[in-house]
């Protein structure tokens, strides 16, 4: 990044928080600092029948590799309806998100890719129906039981991962959307939290 996405001023260096950070020369008036490249991934863990939906993937990188639905969450986008959106999208199925089970954190800068990323797991249940993809971004999609995963190559360790913590956690203990409460009606925020039963 070279300019300042606010004013277009020819971007600095100065230091903020104890590090050197690109920002806007123009302190007072635009105060712009760039703190990064940030993204929000998301992912789903939906069972049918004690078995969990897996799409294969139809392009690069990874063509051919099994894994959970997902992708990002838009800037402006309610990220409770951007995971249900890439079920649909990706598996042709109609799903509504349960909870929030678990998180990834990758660093960016070379060791989890260009940008810093944070992907969050959810457990969504599924209307019924059958699973459809596009044949191109996905190649496949199904239900398939651990047992079969056990078989099948390229799935996914996330995905592993994801499936058999949304197993071992008991239906709606993780965290929920925030229906009620301080900041829970504020425009363009979802609140995730423990459920009221579950806490002190």
């Amino acid at each position: 990044m070279n300019f300042c996405p606010r004013c277009g001023l020819t971007l600095t260096s100065r230091e903020d928080g104890g590090r050197e950070r690109q920002s806007c020369p123009d302190v007072e008036g635009c105060g712009f600092i760039h703190f990064g490249d940030f993204s929000i991934g998301v992912g789903a863990v939906v069972f049918s029948d004690d078995k969990a939906l897996l799409v294969q993937r139809g392009q690069n990188p990874n063509r051919g590799a099994w894994q959970i639905p997902g992708g990002y969450a838009e800037a402006d986008e309610d990220i409770a309806l951007s995971i249900e959106r890439e079920v649909l999208e990706e598996a042709g199925v109609t799903a509504k998100i349960r909870d929030a089970i678990g998180f990834r954190h990758a660093i960016g800068g070379g060791i989890g890719g260009p940008s810093t990323n944070i992907y969050i797991v959810f457990r969504l249940d599924a209307e019924p129906g059958e699973t459809s993809f596009d044949n191109d971004e996905i190649i496949g999609a199904g239900y398939f039981s651990l047992d079969e995963m056990a078989n099948m190559e390229r799935v996914q360790s996330l995905s592993s991962w994801a499936i058999d913590l949304a197993m071992r956690t008991a239906p709606d203990a993780g965290l929920g959307v925030a229906m009620e409460g301080p900041g829970a009606d504020r425009p363009g925020w979802t609140m995730f939290g423990l459920r009221p039963e579950d806490t002190l």
